[in-house]
């Protein structure tokens, strides 16, 4: 008979054919992270799209791969404060010295 710790183990395990998709979804947005960089027509909006990308597959890797889809609820709304306060910061701080580096140029 199977103890309860290894019913919840097996439960919050992902499945091998999830951890491809995931894999898959992960190339695929730095493919495209590959390609805005290249792409002239929106090199004036370069750093948000890659934020915003960047962002995209950090919440994915942090939820999927560390578990924290699986984990207390507060372990989420920590690290959620904690991701949107860095997230505002580097904004914050883009945008100050984005200023000054166009004004340069």
């Amino acid at each position: 008979m199977a103890s309860e710790a290894e019913h919840q183990e097996e439960h919050h395990g992902l499945q091998p054919m999830q951890y491809v998709k995931i894999g898959v979804l992960l190339t695929a947005i730095t493919v495209v992270e590959l390609g805005v960089s290249y792409w002239e027509a929106v090199s004036h909006m370069l750093l948000p799209i890659l934020f915003v990308l960047s962002g995209i597959k950090f919440a994915i890797v942090v939820a999927l791969f560390m578990h924290l889809k699986f984990d207390n609820p507060l372990f989420t709304r920590l690290f959620l404060m904690s991701f949107v306060l860095g997230s505002v910061v580097l904004t914050m701080l883009t945008a100050l010295f984005w200023t000054d580096a166009t004004l340069t140029n």
